[in-house]
């Protein structure tokens, strides 16, 4: 039996022009990444054989590989044999090493973190030491990646560490252990009604353990408000971000949406999670260092008026990555989509594609960012993090104590104490003495007067484009006096919330348990807030509405 098909003209010639047109753009998009990468590899060949200098073939590539993407996103890595075995390690929340955060200071890592119960802990090695050479290598001039390398090893490996304290040279030899971050590192009640949940990542199972956090909190039947704690939260599994959010909405709500330039990079994510805390009232905190599935959960929350969320607005990360492997067991990390809340907002605060002509990428203007509806109606804005429904300024208004913060005083004095007191006592109990916070008071004002003042005088001198006459008009005699009584009347004014930041980065050199939370609750700021919207029946359901 035969069959026949009669094909309209109009519409035979309109798909021969698409697929004439498509072809064509594909076509000369593979030709261009095939041209480009011949003349890549010509170059490539060239330079090891001609240079003038012995060129290490791994190192060159490298560079040349990290260059590349650098133009790209800061998100978007190659990773070497080593780094993604590490990595994958990350994702899982395990991996073997010493148990702490670094930072870079003039040139040398230091040790800003140490975990309770692991190797740097045990070695008592402590925040502010600077690690000089690891198993016999100098760190000057490491990256935090490179000295993550020397610090992880198998297992039951010792490493060999020189250390400054303070001046002082220390060696220290520590075994590496199995690490296994913790998602939920401390829970509790606050008050009679009101539970507490730190989430410090997004781990495997990050979900369960909230949910299982809530049912021991809720053993009584007393479990009234819910506060989830996503402060400094950097993010993680995009999948444990959307169980959670269904743990307080229920199964069947969307929480995400991502969209990319390849069909497999956009899907949406919903919820599939059955709770028994879907109408308890919730407050989520923020701060500027919450970021990526922190502000997964924090924005499709707000969208749904689901939560109050209180705090600082939040790191703004609105991109998606996915890891591919390559030849040699190495691997590369790509930005393949970016992700909009329900409203349909893309949270991105830095704009990668359009950069700046130094070459950085520059944060949208509020002028030009875009309004959405939550489900209630209220307006919220993308290209700038989640915004908080109820803002709280850690800094009581006052840069000079944003400053504090950022030239790491506290960081230095918490310290220098920790190296002066063995001990402190419990931890509910601690009180940092009047003649301890003057000395702080006078050390501070002192440093934070010495570097504004180097500030003014370099601003004076742009300004006036004359040397001598900016040192005629600072060098008064009296300039810097008058800076430092300044300063200090400043700080005096604000003693309550600098203490208390000092109080907590002290008890954290000697208390990484409960002690340390529960420690911290009289006078964080942010908590206080939570606390009293929560409290406040009205004041609650207003935020929820427009």
């Amino acid at each position: 039996m035969e069959v026949r098909f009669r094909i309209n003209k109009s519409l035979l010639m309109a798909v021969l022009a698409f697929f004439l047109t498509t072809g064509f753009r594909v076509y000369d998009e593979l030709f261009e990444y095939s041209k480009n990468l011949e003349i890549f590899s010509a170059a490539y060949k060239e330079v090891g054989k001609n240079f003038v200098d012995e060129v290490n073939a791994g190192d060159l590539m490298r560079k040349g590989l990290d260059a590349m993407l650098a133009t790209l996103d800061p998100y978007t890595n190659y990773f070497s044999e080593s780094q993604a075995e590490e990595a994958l390690l990350d994702r899982q929340g395990e991996y073997s090493g010493v148990g702490c955060r670094v930072i870079i200071r003039e040139k040398y890592p230091v040790v800003s973190e140490v975990f309770g119960g692991y190797a740097f802990s045990k070695a008592d090695i402590r925040p502010g030491d600077i690690l000089k050479t690891i198993a016999g290598q100098s760190m000057k001039g490491k990256s935090i990646g490179d000295v993550s390398v020397y610090l992880r090893g198998a297992p039951e490996s010792a490493i060999d560490l020189e250390l400054e304290r303070e001046g002082v040279t220390i060696k220290k030899s520590v075994t590496r252990v199995s690490v296994v971050g913790k998602n939920v590192p401390y829970y509790g009640m606050v008050d009679e009604n009101t539970g507490y949940v730190k989430l410090e990542q997004f781990g495997q199972k990050a979900a369960s353990e909230i949910q299982n956090a809530l049912t021991d909190l809720n053993k009584g039947g007393k479990l009234k408000y819910v506060i989830l704690d996503l402060r400094d939260n950097g993010g993680g599994l995009l999948n444990e971000a959307v169980n959670i959010v269904g743990l307080f909405t229920g199964p069947g709500r969307l929480v995400v949406k991502m969209k990319g330039r390849t069909p497999e990079s956009n899907r949406d994510w919903t919820t599939s999670s059955t709770s028994a805390f879907v109408n308890m009232p919730l407050v989520v905190l923020v701060n500027s260092h919450s970021a990526s599935a922190s502000e997964v959960v924090s924005g499709s929350l707000q969208d749904m008026d689901r939560a109050v969320i209180v705090g600082r607005n939040s790191y703004g990360k609105g991109l998606v990555q996915n890891y591919f492997n390559l030849p040699y067991r190495t691997q590369m990390k790509i930005t393949t989509a970016r992700y909009y809340t329900p409203s349909g907002r893309c949270i991105q605060l830095l704009d990668y594609r359009h950069r700046n002509v130094d070459g950085s990428a520059g944060k949208m203007p509020d002028s030009l960012r875009k309004k959405f509806t939550t489900n209630a109606g209220r307006t919220v804005l993308d290209g700038g993090g989640i915004r908080p429904d109820m803002e709280v300024d850690e800094f009581a208004g006052q840069p000079l104590l944003k400053y504090v913060m950022d030239e790491r005083l506290l960081f230095d004095f918490a310290n220098h104490y920790r190296n002066t007191h063995e001990n402190i006592g419990a931890a509910r109990e601690f009180k940092l003495s009047d003649s301890d916070y003057e000395t702080f008071s006078d050390e501070v004002s002192k440093k934070l007067s010495d570097l504004l003042e180097d500030k003014i005088r370099e601003s004076i001198k742009k300004q006036i484009a004359d040397g001598d006459l900016a040192d005629l008009i600072l060098d008064n005699g009296k300039f810097a006096e008058t800076l430092e009584s300044q300063v200090k009347i400043k700080l005096r004014a604000f003693e309550e919330p600098l203490r208390y930041q000092l109080t907590r980065e002290i008890l954290k050199r000697y208390y990484y348990d409960s002690a340390l939370y529960e420690s911290s609750f009289d006078g964080d700021p942010d908590l206080g807030a939570a606390l009293n919207v929560l409290h406040n029946e009205a004041d609650y359901r207003r935020r929820l509405l427009p």
